[in-house]
């Protein structure tokens, strides 16, 4: 499975409402996706989410109408990620 990250940018004062939302979504949200971890960012974005999907059309599917159909959310970028190392965890 290809891992994925996307950055989410809420509209301001919605950052509770989106978390809110995103919190009661399942690991599997969709059949080939799973989501792997979140993260509360500071600066332009506002979250990390990062996930895995068995496909190009299904990260898509899953960005473009299930995470973007969580309230709050203004504008959101997904890239592919590929490992360079993985490194020791202490």
């Amino acid at each position: 499975m290809q891992k994925y990250l996307v950055l989410v940018k809420v509209s301001s004062g919605k950052g509770g409402e989106f978390w809110s939302g995103f919190s009661k979504m399942p690991d599997e949200p969709m059949k080939g996706v799973t989501i792997e971890s979140s993260w509360s960012l500071f600066g332009y974005w506002d979250f990390a989410i990062f996930f895995k999907a068995d496909s190009n059309e299904n990260a898509l599917h899953f960005v473009g109408e299930v995470l973007r159909d969580i309230g709050g959310i203004a504008e959101t970028r997904t890239t592919p990620m590929t490992v360079l190392k993985e490194h020791k965890k202490h």
